[in-house]
């Protein structure tokens, strides 16, 4: 026999029938008492009825879900004999199969490897089978969509997967939904369910699959009897209902099951073939069960319904909520409040803030509340955090994911290391896990070592570690210690080889079978001991109080084990690639999910209005009453899109498919309905301006809605609420005591928030006692830069009172002087890279040239009839010596770098050339090349005493290193004129503003080095400064029309070659340098106008000009050097025009410079150069 029981959200229809039962299981001790509920409801049915029980005992009361149901009874008749294929095992079905069908899914196969494609075709599939749909329906669906071609395409090939998929699986596996079809067959043989009394309670529907279980209880019970949810006004037994209707869900559940017990009656004989028609036994029957006294179908038609009979406005809600009528509350009432804020964050905290409250002033308890939100995903993080701010116990209604675990992680890195044979990320990955026996320390020293060698590759991994660590990549030391350097190898290489012999037996299943591959996983896991590594982990966390991610780690090992197993047991015989290996895992891994029950009996629930059940709450939260997030967001990326769905579902196939989205909308409106009506002391409902991304978002039209019912409701702005209502709990405090600190400290708190803050302090030192906590806030607030310079002492112990320095170093505490401190006295730098970078290519250039023109130096070869030939052979020489001895081979370790080495050699050939046509073009040659400072013996110049430190008579002086790329000279009976070259991989040009301030000493340092040591090797002759010149080591393009020809193209290459710098304003040393000047030098920064004067644009300078910035450069050399020593290490970066200290400065994470601290600044250089010079002389 079916019955019902109607009643509103709240009337009381779970009670009801509770107590039915109870009182029931008295009277008929031989019969079972089986009462099915949602998943999440049957611990919270099970208390109520052991609470409402006389004897507080189930005795013969069951209380069961579908689940629980299948598992009892296939027990029972013995059919549990088989093995269930979860979500898991069923995505990974799905993959194998998908890949064996190929070009046989033209729609659905080339997309089953994108992430989350084959949780939308299981999602379908799932779908399938939990209405019953089989190659039938597919057929006729399949026929009926052929207009529609896309969708036509879709299903063909879902009929197609489907039916391979339930193929691969016979005989082997049943999947969670099949379970039930296994359970009709098993219920008439079930002696629980013969003759016994079924309650179906807190249902809103039932799918397909589940009619035809009920069907089956129907033949073998007593009685199956179902609550429903409806109004006490409406029809439950409406022949025709429409889908917006609140109750359309509940009338469309009471023909279904009224429909299955006419067919079973016709089956029974109890109503002769053709006799009635449904409509017309509908009709009977129902007049029939309504008019019974007892027995019959239940109606609680209370005009209020129990739970909220003493709170009027919530019962004024229950009854006209998403009704179609004009009826308003004009009394005074709190019992539902509205309040908005203006981000998602404040509104989780003004939620916490009123649970606080309600504990606090009007003695709730923690359970008597609850939380739902519009999108849990967005607010379960938000809830949690501000849940420990303010010591509210909640219990997140939310199953977690486990992607991100150590243990998936860690077997995740493995199986990439051996795709990529031991690529960086995925070795450093693994050893990073967590599941590994290296500590962080050695992990990092071995990362250091292997990038600075460029070791990859598996070769390179089984073979042992001997190399030590290359000049290059080395932080430069007074004395090594060899010994402790191959110690060090020793343990790097023990590091190596233990990754080695772990990974062997994944290295060696490789191209394996499934099976082989999953035994050497399991392999690998066992003999890394993973599964006590996991339980520390477990105890850790226990231990500190997360039981949440102490269950986490108590069943990740367990749920990952049976993935390996389903894998091996699915597809064990088949070859894979290790990668396809990984796909599969990966999506398995991407299913697994970790549920946890309440661990506390007073506790907030938080949870969403579908998932979540509540029962016996006093006040309920509604956060994230936003568009978007109310009604929820349903449609989209499935593989039967919202159209799609709408299409089939006006076909009118008789095919049953899961609601549309429009449909679920209406649907939602019954969970809303029911959610509201849960409370019966108070309902809160909140809303935020702004989304989690930042963005503008409205309130949802729920929030018009309880607007239009209730008159004079207000919406509610906490956020404006006066300072006293801002203070609720001392840990709350502390971001806005931080907030009001600092715009203290700034000064702009008026006398009113002066005495709030004062306050505060003193309540938050009442419970920080120790300070400490509170001395960290008003450091923080009252944060401001002030230089403070190294103690005298410690400068000296850091550089030595005798300052080792270089011109570069010098020019790099121009620029920021902390920068300097960090690089040169703390000794910082940037981890060192196996590559290839800008400053390796000008390096290479360096080292080239210098070959190639110290040969021709040493072998007297005269530049101007050097041959091309024997000039490319001499440069082909340098460049494959200097690229053979690079950086351990660096330039022929890959491709790419074998390209740049003939980047190189094009570079370089066009360099000598072009250096051949300048020295050709003017007197000098060659002297010197990359000539080091210490060849110059003693001169003041690099020897410089700085001052006496007088209290320990320290004398202090500095003595400056370098190399000068290339010296010219020319000489003649009373001078030598000296030419300086740098050669520049970049371009780079001379500027007097950035020489004033420092940034751009080199150039002249190098040629005041150069001219006293051409002083000491010419006999006193007087050197003469001719020229400091940049050249740019290059190969330019040139613009121009197709038509060029190479002699034209030549001499543009050649001018765009032309070196840059300083030259001496003497005609006649312009002559030397390029004596064959016509308008303006394609040699030299230099040109002369019609009247034969140097024009506007030439880079020269007089002898008395030349001289001042000598000296100057000579002062400001001292000047750093002083204020090194004297421990200057202040944040003063620059900026000068686009360019500037900050930059591409390496240290910016660790000064903390930020122009809204005070005092940080920076310093504005904005001299040109003719003020510059005006200065340089003036201070010289």
């Amino acid at each position: 026999m079916l019955r019902f029981c109607f009643g509103a959200s709240g009337a009381g229809k779970s009670t009801g029938l509770i107590e039915e039962i109870i009182k029931r299981s008295f009277n008929n001790t031989g019969n079972d008492f089986l009462l099915i509920v949602p998943d999440q409801f049957t611990m919270q049915t099970q208390k109520d009825v052991v609470r409402m029980h006389p004897s507080h005992a189930i005795m013969n009361i069951d209380v069961l879900s579908f689940g629980r149901l299948s598992h009892r009874v296939l027990e029972e008749t013995s059919k549990s004999s088989f093995s269930v294929l979860d979500d898991v095992g069923k995505s990974l079905v799905l993959r194998r199969v998908a890949d064996i069908l190929g070009d046989r899914l033209p729609v659905i196969g080339g997309n089953m490897h994108k992430p989350g494609y084959i949780d939308e075709v299981k999602s379908t599939i799932s779908e399938f089978m939990q209405y019953g749909i089989g190659d039938e329906a597919l057929a006729i669906l399949e026929e009926k969509s052929s207009s529609k071609a896309a969708l036509n395409s879709k299903i063909k090939d879902l009929r197609l997967l489907y039916g391979e998929f339930l193929r691969y699986i016979q005989g082997k596996f049943i999947t969670t939904e099949e379970t039930l079809d296994i359970l009709c067959k098993a219920i008439p043989k079930s002696p629980l369910l013969k003759d016994s009394v079924i309650v179906f309670d807190g249902f809103t529907g039932f799918t397909p699959i589940q009619y035809r279980v009920i069907k089956e209880l129907l033949r073998v019970s007593k009685e199956v009897c179902v609550s429903l949810t409806i109004g006490p006004n409406e029809n439950p037994y409406a022949g025709s209902f429409e889908e917006q209707e609140l109750f359309m869900l509940t009338k469309k559940t009471v023909r279904d099951l009224e429909k299955i017990e006419y067919e079973l009656c016709k089956e029974a004989g109890a109503i002769s073939q053709g006799s009635l028609d449904f409509e017309a036994w509908r009709n009977i029957r129902n007049d029939e069960m309504s008019k019974k006294a007892s027995g019959g179908d239940i109606f609680i038609r209370d005009e209020k319904v129990m739970r909220l009979k003493d709170n009027p406005p919530l019962a004024f809600l229950e009854q006209n909520l998403f009704r179609y009528n004009s009826c308003k509350y004009s009394k005074k009432q709190d019992s539902i409040q509205i309040f908005e804020t203006q981000t998602t964050e404040e509104e989780v905290r003004r939620t916490m803030m009123k649970i606080r409250s309600l504990v606090r002033d009007e003695g709730y308890a923690y359970r008597d509340i609850a939380v739902v939100c519009g999108g849990l995903s967005s607010y379960g993080n938000l809830v949690k955090r501000a849940a420990r701010k303010f010591d509210i116990p909640v219990y997140i209604d939310q199953n977690t994911g486990l992607l991100l675990n150590p243990f998936i992680e860690y077997i995740t890195s493995a199986i990439n290391i051996v795709i990529s044979g031991y690529r960086y990320e995925d070795v450093f990955h693994y050893m990073r896990s967590g599941m590994t026996d290296f500590s962080k320390e050695d992990t990092d020293i071995l990362e250091n070592y292997v990038r600075a060698l460029g070791i990859k590759g598996r070769k390179q991994w089984e073979d042992r570690f001997m190399r030590r660590m290359p000049t290059k990549f080395k932080r430069k030391k007074s004395k090594e210690d060899d010994t402790s350097e191959l110690e060090l190898i020793e343990k790097l290489d023990g590091m190596r080889a233990a990754i080695s012999a772990e990974l062997k037996p994944l290295f060696d299943a490789k191209g394996g079978t499934a099976a082989e591959i999953t035994e050497a996983l399991f392999k690998m896991i066992e003999e890394n001991d993973c599964s006590t590594k996991l339980e520390r982990y477990k105890e850790k966390f226990e231990k500190f109080g997360d039981r949440e991610k102490a269950k986490e780690y108590d069943q990740v090992y367990k749920k990952v084990s049976d993935i390996l197993k389903q894998i091996a047991a699915l597809i064990g015989d088949d070859k894979l690639e290790l990668k396809e290996y990984k796909d599969i895992l990966n999506v398995g891994f991407g299913d697994i999910e970790v549920g946890t029950i309440p661990q506390d009996v007073d506790r907030v629930i938080v949870g969403d209005i579908e998932r979540t059940r509540l029962r016996e709450i006093k006040a309920l939260f509604f956060m994230g009453v936003n568009d978007g997030l109310i009604p929820a967001n349903t449609g989209g990326g499935g593989i039967l899109s919202d159209m799609d769905r709408q299409f089939l579902l006006d076909l009118d196939t008789g095919v049953e498919l899961a609601p549309t989205p429009r449909q679920q909308m209406y649907i939602q409106r019954l969970y809303l309905y029911m959610n509201l009506t849960k409370p019966t002391d108070r309902l809160v409902l909140s809303y935020s301006e702004l989304g989690t991304d930042g963005k503008s978002v409205r309130p949802a039209y729920l929030i018009s809605k309880i607007e239009s019912l209730y008159e004079g409701i207000e919406v509610e702005r906490p956020e404006d609420a006066p300072f006293e209502e801002q203070v609720s709990c001392v840990n709350d405090s502390l971001d806005n005591l931080a907030e009001m600190m600092r715009e203290y400290s700034l000064g702009i708190l008026d006398d009113k928030e002066k005495t709030e803050l004062s306050t505060l302090y003193e309540i938050v030192g009442k419970k920080y006692e120790e300070k400490s906590l509170l001395d960290k806030l008003t450091e923080a607030a009252f944060k401001h830069y002030e230089d403070r310079p190294l103690a005298k002492n410690i400068a000296l112990a850091l550089y030595g009172a005798n300052l080792e320095n270089s011109v570069s170093r010098l020019e790099k505490f121009a620029s920021c002087c902390y920068s300097h401190f960090l690089r040169y006295g703390m000794g910082l730098s940037e981890r060192k890279e196996y590559d290839f970078a800008s400053a390796d290519l000008g390096n290479v250039f360096h080292e080239v040239l210098e070959k190639y023109t110290s040969e021709i130096i040493n072998r007297h070869i005269s530049w101007r009839d050097l041959p091309k030939e024997e000039s490319d052979e001499i440069l082909n020489r340098a460049l494959t010596e200097s690229v053979d001895a690079y950086g351990e081979t660096i330039l022929l370790s890959n491709a790419r770098n074998e390209f740049m080495v003939e980047r190189i050699k094009r570079i370089l050939i066009r360099t000598v050339d072009t250096l051949k046509y300048q020295i050709s073009k003017g007197n000098f040659e060659p002297a010197y090349v990359e000539m080091d400072f210490r060849e110059a013996g003693k001169i003041e110049e690099i020897d410089i005493t700085l001052s006496e430190y007088e209290k320990r008579g320290i004398v202090e002086s500095m003595k400056l290193h370098g190399r000068i790329d290339r010296v010219d000279l020319y000489e003649d009976s009373d001078h030598v004129y000296v030419k300086v070259i740098d050669f520049k991989s970049g371009g780079k040009k001379l500027s007097l503003a950035s020489l004033y301030y420092g940034l751009q000493l080199q150039l002249v340092m190098y040629m005041n080095v150069a001219t006293a040591a051409s002083k000491k090797i010419y006999n006193g002759k007087e050197a003469v400064p001719a020229a400091v010149l940049y050249y740019h080591v290059d190969d330019p393009m040139i613009s121009g029309s197709g038509d060029l020809q190479p002699d034209v193209i030549n001499k543009e290459i050649i001018k765009a070659l032309r070196t840059t710098g300083l030259v001496n304003g003497n005609r006649d040393i312009i002559n030397m340098l390029d004596n064959s000047i016509n308008g303006t030098s394609d040699v030299i920064p230099v040109g002369f106008n019609k009247s034969g004067d140097l024009t506007a644009a030439s880079s020269a300078v007089s002898n008395e000009d030349y001289s001042a910035i000598s000296k100057y450069v000579d002062k400001k050399i001292r000047e750093f050097g002083k204020s090194i020593l004297n421990g200057d290490i202040k944040v003063n970066p620059y900026e000068m025009d686009v360019k500037g200290s900050c930059k591409y400065c390496e240290y910016k994470g660790i000064c903390g410079f930020d122009d809204k601290i005070p005092g940080y600044s920076r310093r504005k250089l904005d001299l040109d150069d003719k003020e510059a010079m005006e200065l340089i002389r003036n201070e010289s």
